[in-house]
């Protein structure tokens, strides 16, 4: 049924249900689980504004990469903790809803599992904007939790 899971990460309670309804998924058909952590890409001109005034520019999008490559690794480690054997982690920069999409896509995966709300959700709406995004825009089957 699924051989391959993407579930996209933010350190939020909801990619925590998404991430443990993902492993059951995958004990009932052996799927590999692929985590991915997106963070947000500053353009140039984003860090210059900047109140702090760092040597390199490019240091915002070191530091945010750094902090999803951690949150991508917990995650990694709850899966098998949960039960998961085939677990990969992804960090990638990006618009979120589509770096998820385009990262389902070029590896040819079966399912998004996903949380319904962020760390930035706000709970006045059904679907947080990710989530809602990117079962609109992919290709196959998205679960929402």
């Amino acid at each position: 049924m699924f051989e391959k899971i993407l579930v996209p990460v933010d350190g939020s309670k909801g990619a925590l249900k998404a991430l443990t309804k993902a492993v059951q998924l995958a004990k009932l058909t052996d799927a590999e689980i692929y985590v991915l952590c997106v963070f947000k890409h500053h353009s140039l001109l984003e860090a210059s504004l900047s109140m702090v005034r760092p040597q390199r520019l490019d240091i915002p999008d070191d530091a945010l990469k750094e902090y999803a490559t951690e949150i991508a690794v917990q995650a990694k480690n709850k899966a098998v903790e949960l039960g998961a054997t085939k677990v990969r982690a992804f960090v990638k920069g990006g618009r979120p809803s589509n770096t998820i999409v385009r990262f389902a896509q070029k590896r040819g995966l079966d399912l998004i599992v996903m949380g319904s709300h962020g760390t930035n959700g706000e709970k006045s709406t059904s679907l947080g904007s990710v989530s809602q995004r990117v079962a609109s825009m992919t290709r196959c089957p998205t679960l929402v939790v």
